[in-house]
């Protein structure tokens, strides 16, 4: 028995170490990741949404870039990160595309812009036709 019970001490041991790599090495990033990944997608919900309040506004013939600071603003979300483009003409029945680009480095943990440039920005776009 006296044989037995340095080698469970020492199994509690190595367990203790292995669940501390574990948690450091997989579960912490796995988790940031997981953090990264819901900030973005709320991001770009928020982007998605803002752009069809442009093309709505411009739809009413109201003006774009206050519609789309509104939305944008009141989602907490920072003005001075956000770049609105408006194409096509204004003209009753011609189209109108509003394109919204959102840069999200200051939300993720992990600086994706630096992995990709494409992965530091959120965009999105709607298109619709002025009514009269």
């Amino acid at each position: 028995m006296s044989v037995a019970q340095p080698a469970c001490r020492d199994a509690r041991g190595s367990i203790s170490v292995e669940l501390a790599l574990l948690l450091t090495f997989v579960l912490m990033p796995l988790l940031v990741g997981i953090i990264d990944f819901g900030q973005l997608l709320h991001a770009q919900n928020v982007i998605t949404r803002a752009a069809r309040e442009g093309a709505m506004a411009a739809a009413r013939n109201q003006d774009i870039q206050t519609a789309v600071n509104r939305y944008v603003q009141n989602a907490g979300y920072d003005l001075s990160l956000t770049t609105v483009v408006t194409e096509g003409s204004r003209e009753s029945s011609e189209p109108v595309t509003v394109t919204i680009t959102y840069d999200t480095a200051s939300l993720v943990i992990i600086p994706w812009a630096d992995i990709h440039r494409n992965m530091g920005r959120v965009v999105s776009s709607a298109t619709t036709q002025q009514l009269y």
